[in-house]
């Protein structure tokens, strides 16, 4: 049979009834083909009895069967829309219908997204009174020509049944509708193309989302509409999709706006139901009489689905005509593209991918503001909204709504884009005004109301968002945090003990004016002034008389410390060395809380994280950069799994997203990337993976990682900029001077030889007998294995599956991290090339492991109870595993601990004092152009120089990018080597000369450094001294027991100075200006959104 004939199957009348009783039952097996779930049609004998008891029994009997006289829909049609429709039918009887009314038209719009369709359908089926034909607009594109189809309902009519009913056709047309901006658009190509002629048939308009809440939502809008004839459009309540809350019963017009004066989802109480004259209603479920369409110029598009319905029901309102809101009439409304879980193109969404729309509503919401203002008041108004949208984006902010923010700030350009379509709406709206402002009162909210709504909508909001707890459970979170605090802060005095133990020579006159230094970091005597300049500017202003690289980012980090210090940049060094303790294990202790929430275990387990720092040799060496790395980078990953809502609560709490702990988490990435740039490349890895495995927010964990790059948006153009000279190794390379000792020659090294590097193995011969220090060091490779083995067995319980991933991507990008910098060349010593730190990927595989056995650990706590219980016990596999990671741990812990005690001293660990003399460091503070030239000689035919231009060697001169270039030769070395020749010059000679090509140069001051542990070096600085007081250029100042400080004489009035031509151009560069002023906005805004907010429930008590 055909799909026509098939649609189409008339009843015959009651002489035929025996013949269509015996068809009855394989006719109902067509039907139902195909139908996944139909239900049993139910007898009308029984679900209208009350209107059948004026019958006689033989018209009851006849009326049973061939009451259901309509045409049924196969429910195997081509396309979606069919089927669903023929489902419907399928499942209804129409003993419902009391009347088909002529001259109706209900128009459903249906979009890609057709979950709700079905159940649209059905309520719309459902109706006592159905339209004489229905319309489904198909903006999905599947179909692709224009299909009618009809079913025949038989009409109980509204009185007693005295006579036969009568069989009336209702049509269903499906037109498809191509490239709809709106549902106002929509509805009118749907018009255009159907049979319908809306001058003469009377329009109800349905979204497939928006269904009538009860069967009598058409006959209320008809009665009302015969009750207010003179109405140009009929709006219904609108409700959400359960029908049980409000989301608007009209609105009314406020000052170029609309105000619904309805809190939005409160309970549906009948409160507004006497409302009749409004200003504005919703079409949804909206009752456009004949005439109402053609006379008022349509629906404008231009306003969006947000806001098109406002300015139809405008238009209509100043033409002196009414619209009427029908509170009986009831519509749930899903909302499902302004809720977001509707795309802009009409694909479905979840509720955990659900998008923000917030754009496109603020947009709308602004056309149709500007449309209602006059044309010579726009200027001002867009002056105003500039003003306002800057205020507001700030306001967006710190309640921790960015995406919003940015609409804000966007909004007035999109104005600017705007004006063609805002004026011909302007237009339309002139040319229909028949009445004035003063003629809608009645339909317009004053202040006092406005007032009241919006005091009743922030009350409803506060109830709504605050979660009440009873006493005993604030009591037990209470109780749990003060003891969580309380440990956190035990292990954090406990590791800071030990380290101010270890070093405390150092802890003892580190506060008192001079710098920290080691074999690898270099002292510092800078000003706060010139730390800032050295970090912002792409100058090295020590090497020659300055070369031009990218600002070492770590310098960030050292000016933050220096902010604690009162500027003081020497004392920052001291605090950030012996505050690293605490403040990692603290840290950690925040990403120990993510996975398990036992006491015990967060705080052994921060101590070892703690214990892999000493036995990585990062305290004994002073290394600065990877003490910052330990410091930051656990609780940026902490605030991560909390931003995603992937953490472990103290119940009842349970765990939710937070775009306040995204910024935060974005703002610590910027502290261990700028201290090891190389920890960039395996972060983008990272959060791909992140992407993959977490199911929602991920726009926001795309914007976690964008500060940090832009942090280091100088390196990393320079890296690309000169990538065919091998300029992207400074990613590899950090502040610290690198060593063949600590890093070690460029390789190709395996696994096991990284780890073994990463603790100090490197040197070690199995034919030699085993030291002490060796012995602590393999302890620690043990227990590091082990802890190693526990976490792969979490990778294999099903329970841990997601996270378990997530941290062993985190291991094997270290892994693969530590092997790619062991293999990079970053700088030279004596003993030739020097490769990368494996050390900054060995913190991420730690960093995963220890991560993986604290999940191993489980929760580890009872579940909260409100009433008494006996005592429960935990099972025993679960206390057996907690104990035995417990003691796993205390163990590595206890042999990273030897491993740093026994290595405490053992990279030149110091605090100095020295440095140049006073009247020199006056000399070279009055003018920053002035430079001072150190010479050391270690023989007779060896000396060392250093370009000084503050009172030390200095720490903020050391650059990455300037080590790589001079490794393999990419950077012109004459200035370098004109001062080393002048230096050995000056060694050999009194050379006169050689003190006024130095005085040319920019040098006002030579200081020679006086070292009396050996015998040549003595006598070589000896000889230096005398050549340099015999010359007529040089004048001695200043001689002490470190070192004697002579002045060169020069002709001219302020002295020498170095060429800063160069210099001035790297300052005004408008790429640095543009990056300063990016990197401080984003930073900014990104410190507004992670300003906690005052909560008053209990939700926030987590650490």
């Amino acid at each position: 049979m055909g799909l026509q004939e098939r649609l189409r199957i008339k009843t015959p009348k009651a002489l035929q009834q025996r013949q269509l009783q015996s068809q009855r039952s394989t006719r109902a097996k067509r039907i139902t083909r195909g139908i996944s779930t139909h239900r049993t049609i139910p007898s009308t004998k029984t679900l209208y009895l009350d209107k059948l008891l004026t019958i006689s029994q033989p018209y009851v009997n006849e009326l049973v069967d061939p009451l259901r006289t309509l045409v049924l829909m196969s429910s195997t049609g081509t396309t979606e829309i069919q089927q669903i429709i023929a489902a419907a039918l399928a499942s209804k009887t129409f003993a419902h219908c009391n009347r088909v009314e002529q001259k109706l038209c209900a128009v459903i719009t249906v979009e890609r997204d057709m979950r709700f369709l079905p159940y649209t359908l059905e309520a719309l089926f459902s109706q006592t009174v159905l339209p004489q034909s229905i319309i489904v607009a198909d903006c999905s594109g599947d179909t692709l020509q224009g299909q009618q189809l009809t079913f025949d309902v038989t009409a109980l009519g509204e009185g007693t049944l005295t006579a036969y009913p009568q069989t009336v056709p209702i049509s269903i047309e499906i037109v498809p509708v191509g490239q709809a901006r709106s549902f106002g658009d929509a509805v009118t190509k749907a018009l255009r193309n159907s049979s319908t002629n809306p001058a003469t048939t009377s329009l109800w308009l349905l979204h497939d989302d928006s269904r009538p809440a009860d069967a009598q939502c058409l006959e209320h809008l008809l009665d009302a509409y015969s009750n207010t004839p003179t109405a140009a459009i009929l709006g219904a309540k609108q409700l959400d999709w359960e029908g049980t809350h409000l989301h608007s019963v009209g609105a009314y017009a406020s000052h170029h706006d609309v105000r619904s004066l309805v809190v939005d989802g409160e309970p549906d109480q009948e409160q507004y139901d006497t409302r009749s004259d409004v200003y504005a209603v919703s079409l949804a479920g909206a009752l456009i009489p004949a005439h109402t369409l053609p006379t008022s110029r349509g629906i404008n598009s231009w306003f969006s689905t947000y806001f098109e319905a406002e300015d139809f029901c405008r238009r209509l309102c100043v033409a002196g005509k009414r619209v009427v809101v029908v509170p009986q009439a009831r519509i749930a409304h899903r909302r499902a593209r302004f809720e977001g879980v509707r795309t802009k193109d009409g694909r479905p969404l979840t509720t955990l991918d659900a998008t923000d729309p917030s754009l496109q509503v603020l947009h709308a919401h602004q056309k149709y503001v500007f449309s209602d203002l006059r044309v010579w008041m726009w200027p001002f108004a867009w002056i105003a909204l500039l003003i306002a949208s800057i205020f507001l984006g700030i306001r967006a902010l710190f309640r921790k709504r960015p995406l919003r923010a940015g609409c804000r700030l966007l909004l007035p350009w999109l104005a600017l884009i705007n004006i063609s379509g805002a004026s011909a709406a302007r237009f339309r709206i002139r040319q229909q005004t028949r009445v004035s402002s003063s003629a809608l009162q009645n339909v317009t909210a004053d202040r006092s109301q406005i007032r009241q709504w919006k005091s009743r909508r922030r009350a409803f909001e506060d109830q709504r968002n605050d979660t009440t707890l009873n006493p005993l459970v604030v009591r037990h979170l209470h109780k749990r945090a003060l003891i969580r605090w309380s440990l956190a802060l035990v292990a954090a005095l406990i590791a800071f003990g030990v380290v101010a133990g270890l070093f405390w020579n150092e802890f003892r006159v580190g506060w008192s004016g001079g710098s920290l230094y080691s074999n690898t970091l270099l002292p510092t005597g800078a000003s706060f002034s010139q730390l800032m300049q050295a970090a912002t500017t792409p100058w090295v202003f020590g090497v020659g008389t300055g070369v031009p690289a990218p600002p070492t980012p770590w310098l960030f980090v050292l000016a933050l410390f220096s902010l604690f210090t009162g500027g003081n940049v020497p004392m920052a060094l001291s605090l950030m060395f012996f505050a690293a303790a605490p403040i990692m294990v603290l840290s950690f202790w925040a990403l120990a809380g993510v996975a398990t929430r036992s006491d015990l275990v967060r705080t052994l387990i921060s101590l070892a994280w703690f214990g892999l720092a000493l036995a990585f040799g990062l305290f004994s060496s002073a290394n600065l950069p990877m003490l910052t790395v330990f410091m930051f980078l656990p609780a940026a990953f902490a605030f991560t799994f909390k931003a995603v809502g992937m953490y472990r609560t103290e119940q009842p709490v349970n765990p939710r997203t937070s775009v306040q702990c995204a910024a935060i988490s974005a703002l610590l990435f910027m502290l261990p990337v700028a201290a090891e740039p190389q920890l960039l490349l395996a972060l983008v890895v990272i959060f791909v993976a992140f992407l993959i495995f977490v199911r929602r927010a991920r726009m926001m964990l795309a914007l976690i990682p964008f500060p940090a790059v832009f942090l280091l948006a100088p390196t990393l153009v320079n890296s690309v900029r000169y990538a065919s000279i091998g300029m992207w190794r400074q990613l590899f390379g950090s502040v610290i001077v690198p060593s063949a000792a600590d890093t070690g020659h460029s390789s190709a090294p395996s696994a096991p030889f990284i780890v073994m590097r990463a603790f100090g193995l490197t040197h070690l011969d199995p034919h030699m007998s085993v030291r002490s220090t060796d012995f602590a060091a393999l302890l620690a490779v043990a227990a590091f294995l082990v802890l190693a083995i526990i976490a792969f067995i979490a990778l294999l319980r099903p329970s841990l599956i997601r996270p378990s991933r997530i941290v062993w991507t985190v291991v094997l990008c270290g892994l693969l991290l530590s092997l790619a910098s062991s293999s990079v060349v970053v700088g030279l010593d004596t003993s030739g090339q020097i490769s990368g730190s494996v050390l900054p990927g060995m913190a991420l595989v730690a960093l995963g492991l220890l991560t993986a056995v604290a999940l191993m650990a489980g929760a580890s706590t009872a579940q909260f109870s409100q009433f008494a219980k006996p005592r429960a016990h935990h099972s025993a596999s679960a206390v057996a595993t907690k104990s035995v990671i417990s003691v796993l741990i205390a163990a590595s812990l206890a042999a990273c601990g030897l491993l740093g005690f026994r290595t405490a001293y053992s990279n030149g660990i110091g605090y100095t004092t020295g440095g140049l003399p006073v009247i020199a460091q006056d000399y070279l503070s009055d003018n920053p152009d002035r430079r001072v030239l150190a010479l050391s000689a270690h023989s007779m035919t060896s000396v060392e120089y250093a370009v000084m231009h503050t009172s030390r060697g200095d720490l903020v001169d050391a650059s990455a990018a300037w080590r790589v270039r001079e490794a393999f030769s990419h950077e012109p070395t004459n200035e370098d080597d004109h001062i080393a020749d002048l230096s050995a010059r000056l060694l050999a000679m009194a050379d006169d000369d050689a003190l006024t090509d130095l005085s040319n140069m920019g040098f006002g001051g030579i200081y020679v450094v006086v070292d009396g542990s050996q015998t040549s070096s003595k006598q070589a600085s000896e000889q230096l001294l005398a050549n340099l007081t015999s010359t007529g250029s040089a004048r001695n100042i200043v001689n002490s027991e470190q070192g004697s400080y002579f002045r060169i004489i020069s002709g001219e009035a302020t002295g020498p100075q170095v060429d800063t031509a160069w210099q001035r151009h790297a300052e005004s560069s408008p790429w640095r200006i543009a990056w300063l002023w990016c990197l401080g906005i984003i930073t900014a805004l990104y410190l507004v959104v992670s300003i906690p907010r005052r909560r008053v429930n209990m939700e926030g008590n987590e650490s």
